[in-house]
């Protein structure tokens, strides 16, 4: 391979990278600029669910975790090819990767064995406990559903609620309460040791002794005096200085010789904003006068002046663009203000010549022998490379906080000591702070030939009562860099392992503890696109939706209904409204009654083992299907011949209730046409049974695109009829018995629940029904087919029942209730009091809506109630909470 393919490897293509970007807004531009009204529906619902899901999340905390389930579903989702798949996943993967060190120890260990499954690599928990979760929720599909691109949105978020937020919440506690556990002695011995601490910036070091310190990180309810106050209060990496030779000897980091030059300046941002990282820092500081200072300095920001009480100062860099500086004078004490200004392009840069990889002797074990040696051949390109031995680093180490002098002399020593080398000790015992651990992960870059250098300087977080950061005693930090051979530059990877409370994100903090402030904190940007680029798109796709039903779905209303076009638009107008009804707590019905729906298509999935073949064994191929084959390429000298069964998942469904009628009745009596805050009650019912049947045929779709056999298995239907009167010539057919919810089909029920100025015609109109079910199940039995679908019958009545209807109407619903069908009446204002009593029997349901606007609500009750029947037996308890949930909205 020649130089420039193999850059090209290691270097994603500008375009792929900006692609991979953005996966959700590549996935929908065929839809934005295609022609499928229905596509666009199905964009934007989805994009809607999407909001939902990050807007439920949003307060709580593991975002990395709901991060990872949105971009996987995202990457699933997607059509990507084979290659465009893994490049996405491997990006997702090294961007989340790096969010570990900022986790506490049980929550990390979990999310890297979460992101080891999405990888297909072993895992070996640090904690029984993670196995243990890892185990179920691999047992339980957890993680299939969590990623699955078929799975809602909604059942997502009651998997992350159920499964995973209450472990990681334990989790988290468990990491504080082992942080917090010290005896008195130790407090004590900590409290004289902090009155030690240091309230000036030290002088400048030309050498770092890696090692770990009881006293390097402060405990809860513990403060060191400042050394650096930073208004405003911005936290992340402040680099002091970097060096690039390791003394084997000594065990310390060095440089061999420095050069040094005159500082340059950035300019003074005159148009700060705060969103984006543009501000001014003032750093404040008392020092004294004749001492060369390391000035640290976040990797967003550079050096605009330094003053101190209008002494003369002396700024320099040195070979590495390290900033040191020097006040004149002879040990004086001054005040010191250090003015930083954003520099957004910052980069680190050497001269080629200089860059050389550290000389780093140890002895490893054969297991980090062996990670070297995938990660070299499975990884091109230092960084990724580097990323890998990152990785390896945080889960191989665990993160060492001495408790004492003692504990802490003995680690040192181990480390200084060993036949192995510093970092063969480290690989060793397994145990490290930042510092020593990133002088680990530089050992390990050092065997497959990775210029590395090594960082110290802070990692600030938190604001004090005065509004600003502070750099102290307990904010000193250790970290790597690595230079990339493709953009000639130094970048930053911090290998330190889960555990160091410096590092932690405020959300991995217990109550009480830092507020979070802009900064510098590593990788911790979005993947995906942030909640204003969602809401673009969102807003796109609405458009493009409203555009092509104008075009499309008006048109052909007005074409087919033979009615003018502003006609077919109110009717459009109307349907969208009825769709957009909402519960008490703003969630539009559709919404609430999908997600039921969505979790019965679900559950009705069940993964069956089949075979496929033949193939050779080493593609996968387990039992020899064909004996003669595999005898005949044994002998012709062919060691592994074509001959075996290779098994494969495939989804099967359950045989079970095989579907779901729901019947409506409605009412077109002359009493409809009464006004009610300004609308005809005709009007509110139409509308209400829109909204009934968009709703169930959204579920008929999703079982349709779900790739079940709806005939033979689960089949959704829907009819609506209404009366004008007693006759059978009164009663109406406002919508054909069908799966379909067609324009046809909104267009008939435009006009036939238009105006109302009938009679009553209750019982005619259920006697309709009964007869039609009637008829359905005896031909069902004539062709010794066994009937097995679930049936709802809402019957509607505004004036309530005159003479003898009621028993009529108790009549026809016994008899109803004998096909094992459900009837359900509802009276339509306190005019319809009696339909409640009349129809609260053994075999029906009465029910009554003082505000007929209520009545979608009603419906929708009722619907869950038979329709959580569907779920198979096996599946409800899975579907316990969404069950619970969706019967809680429908229930107030």
């Amino acid at each position: 391979m020649n130089i420039d393919n193999l850059q090209k490897k290691i270097a994603t293509p500008e375009s792929r990278l900006q692609k991979n970007q953005n996966l959700i807004n590549e996935s929908y531009k065929e839809v934005l600029s295609g022609e499928s009204y229905e596509d666009t529906v199905r964009a934007v619902d989805s994009i809607g669910a999407l909001q939902g899901f990050r807007k439920k999340l949003q307060d709580i905390p593991f975002s990395s975790f709901h991060e990872v389930v949105e971009e996987m579903t995202t990457i699933n989702r997607v059509q990507l090819s084979e290659e465009e798949k893994s490049e996405s996943i491997e990006k997702l993967i090294i961007a989340m990767e790096e969010r570990v060190g900022r986790m506490s120890p049980r929550v990390a260990d979990l999310y890297m064995g979460i992101l080891s499954e999405i990888k297909g690599e072993s895992y070996e928990p640090t904690y029984d406990t993670t196995a243990r979760k890892i185990d179920e929720l691999k047992q339980k599909n957890d993680l299939r559903v969590l990623f699955s691109p078929h799975t809602s949105w909604g059942m997502k978020i009651n998997r992350i609620e159920t499964r995973l937020t209450d472990y990681l919440l334990g989790a988290r506690a468990l990491d504080k309460r082992d942080g917090k556990e010290m005896g008195d002695d130790i407090r004590k011995w900590r409290e004289n040791e902090l009155k030690k601490s240091s309230t000036k910036p030290p002088e400048r070091r030309n050498e770092s002794k890696p090692g770990v310190d009881p006293m390097e990180r402060l405990k809860d309810g513990e403060r060191a005096p400042s050394i650096w106050a930073i208004h405003p209060a911005y936290g992340g990496y402040y680099k002091e200085q970097s060096f690039s030779k390791w003394d084997n000897i000594r065990n310390v980091w060095t440089e061999d010789t420095y050069t040094y030059s005159d500082a340059e300046t950035v300019p003074f941002c005159e148009e700060e904003n705060a969103t984006s990282g543009l501000v001014n820092l003032t750093m404040r500081a008392k020092t004294v006068t004749g001492k060369w200072i390391s000035l640290a300095i976040p990797y967003t920001h550079g050096l605009h002046k330094i003053e101190a009480s209008g002494k003369a100062i002396s700024v320099q860099k040195d070979q590495n663009d390290d900033v040191l500086f020097l006040i004149e004078g002879n040990g004086v004490g001054v005040e010191l203000n250090v003015i930083l200004a954003p520099q957004p392009d910052k980069k680190f840069k050497s001269d080629l010549k200089s860059i050389r990889v550290p000389e780093m002797p140890a002895e490893f074990s054969e297991e980090t022998n062996n990670k070297i040696e995938e990660i070299k051949s499975g990884k091109l390109g230092n960084i990724k490379k580097a990323q890998s031995l990152a990785f390896y680093t945080r889960s191989h180490i665990k993160y060492l906080a001495p408790k004492d002098r003692a504990e802490g002399d003995y680690y040192n020593n181990f480390y200084n000591t060993s036949s192995k080398g510093f970092a063969g000790a480290v690989d060793e015992i397994r145990k490290a702070d930042c510092d020593v651990a990133n002088t680990y992960f530089a050992a390990l870059c050092a065997k497959l030939n990775i210029p590395v250098r090594h960082c110290i300087g802070h990692s600030v977080k938190g604001v004090d009562e005065y509004g600003a950061s502070n750099i102290n005693s307990g904010t000193g930090h250790g970290w790597s860099e690595v230079w990339d051979e493709i953009k000639k530059e130094w970048t930053r990877i911090d290998a330190t392992p889960p555990g160091d409370s410096q590092l932690e994100d405020d959300e991995e903090q217990s109550e009480g503890g830092s507020e979070s402030v802009p900064g510098d904190y590593g990788n911790q940007e979005a993947i995906g696109p942030t909640d204003e680029e969602l809401e673009k798109l969102h807003e796109k796709l609405a458009k493009r939706r409203e555009e092509l039903s104008y075009t499309r779905e008006e048109r052909d209303l007005s074409e087919r209904a033979g009615v003018e076009f502003k006609e077919a638009r109110q009717i459009v107008k109307e349907i969208n409204e009825a769709e957009n009804t909402r519960l008490p707590n703003g969630e539009r019905i559709v919404d609430a009654l999908s997600l039921l729906f969505n979790a019965i298509v679900e559950s009705r999935k069940s993964i069956a083992s089949s075979y496929t073949g033949p193939v050779r064994k080493r593609e996968g191929g387990e039992a020899i299907e064909d004996i003669v084959r595999h005898k005949i390429g044994v002998l012709s000298g062919d060691t592994d011949p074509l001959s075996r069964e290779k098994p494969t998942d495939e989804t099967k469904e359950e045989k079970i209730i095989g579907g779901f009628d729901v019947y409506i009745i409605g009412d077109k009596s002359g009493s409809m046409s009464n006004v009610v805050e300004g609308e005809e009650l005709w009007k509110m019912q139409r509308r209400a049974e829109y909204l009934i049947f968009s709703s169930i045929h959204r579920f008929e779709k999703n079982l349709e695109r779900a790739g079940l056999q709806k005939e033979d298995t689960l089949s959704i239907r829907t009819q609506g009829i209404s009366f004008r009167g007693g006759g059978k010539d009164e009663i109406d057919l406002d919508k054909p018995l069908s799966t379909e919810f067609s324009v046809k089909d909104k267009v008939k029920m435009w006009h036939s629940l238009t105006d109302a100025s009938g009679g009553n015609g209750d019982s005619e109109a259920l006697g309709v029904i009964y007869e039609q079910i009637k008829d359905e199940i005896a031909e069902n039995d004539r062709r010794g087919s066994k009937d097995s679908r679930l049936r709802l019958v809402v019957a509607c009545s505004d004036g309530g029942y005159i003479g003898d209807e009621d028993l009529r109407m108790q009549d026809l619903a016994e008899r109803i209730g004998k096909l094992s069908a459900v009837v359900v009446g509802i009276g339509l204002t306190n005019t319809a009091a009696n339909v409640k009593e009349v129809m609260t029997t053994k075999y029906s349901h009465g029910d009554i809506v003082r505000d007929i606007n209520d009545l979608p609500m009603l419906v929708a009750k009722y619907l869950i109630q038979e329709a959580v029947k569907l779920f198979p037996e096996k599946a409800k308890e899975n579907a316990e909470q969404i069950i619970k949930i969706s019967l809680e909205k429908f229930s107030t």
